[in-house]
């Protein structure tokens, strides 16, 4: 029994170091797909700024030709009033050149509005642009630095799985699936020391006191022991001798 308790708090060692280690390769790991995200979705944003941008400046460029033709027949229109002879002619060229006015008025507020949304669009697109850049200048950088570390990682991680399965395959079996299961519901910690308080034990991993006929099995080593309060395995440490 003692020897299984010994080989469970040794894997629970390295189960803890393997976790520390994924755990600092996942955040190497985030940190550069963040980075990566993050352009992407700049890029995709900029690109979409551009398709808009060539868009408005195709729609401006159709509405200014508009208004230059609208323009001419206005003046053209005038130019008629002075040759009309009856009031029905100087009513209705009077009434095309309010509508060709009208027309006019209304081209102009469209590229008016047009310009106002070019000047913020254009502004975020070399904005975009620039955070695009500096992205990809960025992760490439982050994934030069990080390669040596991952690949440090990954050869870490393989050293420890090894070490576990072959300690692993020392433990019996039914025992070391019930401590898998601890390990990971119990926040890696699966293996306890049992702390004495007064006549009465405590288990170290939940801090509730132990019923007595448990606290002495624990003591005397004989067979697994589990909290009842939070199914841990534990083990006891004799208290060191007191001085003289």
């Amino acid at each position: 029994m003692r020897e299984q308790i010994a080989r469970l708090m040794d894997l629970q060692v390295i189960d803890r170091q393997l976790q520390e280690v994924e755990a600092s390769l996942a955040n190497i790991a985030g940190r550069v797909e963040q980075l990566r995200e993050e352009t992407e979705k700049n890029q995709t944003e900029l690109q979409r700024l551009t398709e808009e941008d060539q868009q408005v400046a195709a729609a401006r460029k159709r509405i200014e030709k508009e208004l230059a033709e609208g323009e001419a027949r206005t003046r053209n229109k005038r130019m008629r009033l002075n040759l009309v002879r009856t009031d029905k002619e100087l009513q209705a060229v009077t009434h095309e050149v309010d509508s060709l006015r009208e027309t006019n008025q209304r081209l102009e507020a469209e590229l008016a509005q047009l310009g106002e949304s070019a000047e913020s669009r254009s502004s975020r697109i070399q904005e975009l642009g620039e955070l695009v850049a500096k992205g990809r200048t960025d992760l490439s950088a982050a994934e030069k630095e990080i390669a040596g570390q991952v690949e440090e990682l990954r050869a870490t991680i393989g050293k420890q799985h090894q070490k576990r399965d072959k300690l692993a395959a020392e433990i019996d079996p039914g025992l070391l699936s019930r401590y898998n299961m601890i390990f990971q519901r119990r926040a890696g910690l699966a293996v306890a020391v049992v702390k004495p308080v007064n006549r009465d034990g405590k288990c170290s991993g939940c801090q509730r006191l132990l019923p007595p006929q448990v606290y002495n099995e624990i003591q005397k080593q004989l067979t697994i022991q589990f909290c009842p309060s939070c199914q841990r395995i534990l083990y006891y440490e004799a208290p060191p001798p007191a001085e003289e």
